[in-house]
């Protein structure tokens, strides 16, 4: 009697990797408040790498290297926990009077509208317009920012750490790996662009966010500084990022000073976002992040809502992670593929 050889269900494979990938994710839910400074300090750590890099390049000793760059993270720190905490609580408390000054305006709008022969009631505007919605997403938005000044000495001492660690980091990963080069290379392919990503986007969201403060202190908009952090983080969120940190300033323009106000303040970002996201970013970023405007859009609202504004502020990176793990198996690679930005040539 000849045996059979056993058939393989390679959709067994595929669907005990979905229940793992699922599984995984769970936890990662529900363990949020531990992973979310967590990826705030590696965040900060690839940041400030090239700092500690350039500093023992000019010949200075690790411990002291470390000692520096531990020194300027510490007065980031500050600036954020004395400045812009300060005016987070300052615009927090401010937000309710706000509320009803853009009311006011929207009023006096309708009753324009009605002078001016359109037909439209007050309740089909506000239905489309809601201040009590813009408000409270900006307070939730501002309020989880302050919250993680609460975590400063976990982020500072993981940070430091992380950037301790990271020379070794790649020594512990070829040897995990030693026996596979190819996963080798394609593992540091991974993180040389993740990391690339981050330095790009940090050098445009600066750029960024300097002309976002030249123009909000031109204009003498309230919080002026805490608008231009906002700008530096927010740019890192894809697609919308940099039109949610344009909409507050627009608001307090129209609040404080005009419509016209207001309407420069908007055509400035409108021009400051322009150039730095149609020129100088393409030009620093290169061959792009290989995802599709898609994936790119999508995984930004799916991070925000597993791990809020700091999920849509590393969207990308983990997208790229999640891509590359998806690539390295048979059964997934289609969808890693999906994933991509191949475009083929016609």
């Amino acid at each position: 009697m000849i045996s059979e050889k056993p058939v393989i269900w390679r959709i067994n494979q595929l669907l005990f990797f979905f229940m793992s990938f699922g599984v995984i994710m769970a936890l990662a839910k529900w363990t949020a408040e531990l992973l979310i400074p967590l990826m705030i300090s590696a965040m900060i750590a690839l940041l400030l790498q090239p700092m500690m890099h350039w500093l023992q390049q000019r010949g200075l000793p690790r411990a002291l290297s470390l000692f520096l760059v531990i020194a300027a993270m510490i007065a980031l720190l500050i600036l954020f926990g004395v400045f812009v905490a300060a005016e987070i609580n300052a615009f927090v408390g401010h937000l309710s009077e706000i509320g009803a000054q853009l009311r006011g305006i929207l009023d006096r709008f309708d009753l324009f509208l009605m002078q001016q022969g359109i037909p439209i009631e007050k309740q089909q505007l506000s239905a489309f317009i809601r201040p009590e919605g813009i408000v409270s997403f900006f307070k939730r938005m501002l309020l989880q920012m302050g919250n993680q000044f609460s975590n400063t000495l976990l982020i500072l001492f993981t940070s430091s750490f992380l950037i301790l660690d990271s020379v070794n980091f790649r020594s512990r990963l070829r040897h995990i790996l030693r026996e596979n080069p190819e996963r080798e290379q394609a593992v540091e392919k991974v993180f040389d662009k993740i990391y690339t990503y981050f330095i790009i986007m940090a050098k445009v969201s600066l750029i960024t966010a300097a002309g976002a403060l030249l123009l909000l202190w031109f204009f003498d908009v309230q919080y002026a500084l805490l608008w231009a952090v906002l700008t530096f983080f927010l740019n890192f969120i894809p697609v919308i990022g940099s039109i949610i940190a344009a909409v507050p300033p627009v608001i307090l323009g129209l609040v404080e000073h005009s419509w016209s106000t207001a309407m420069w303040i908007a055509l400035g970002y409108l021009l400051l976002n322009s150039i730095v996201g149609n020129i100088l970013q393409p030009a620093m970023m290169g061959r792009g992040l290989g995802l599709s405007s898609f994936t790119v859009f999508w995984s930004m609202v799916f991070w925000g809502w597993f791990f809020g504004p700091t999920g849509m502020i590393l969207s990308v990176p983990l997208t790229m992670g999640v891509q590359f793990l998806l690539m390295q198996y048979d059964e997934t690679r289609w969808l890693g593929f999906l994933l991509s930005d191949y475009k083929e040539k016609i």
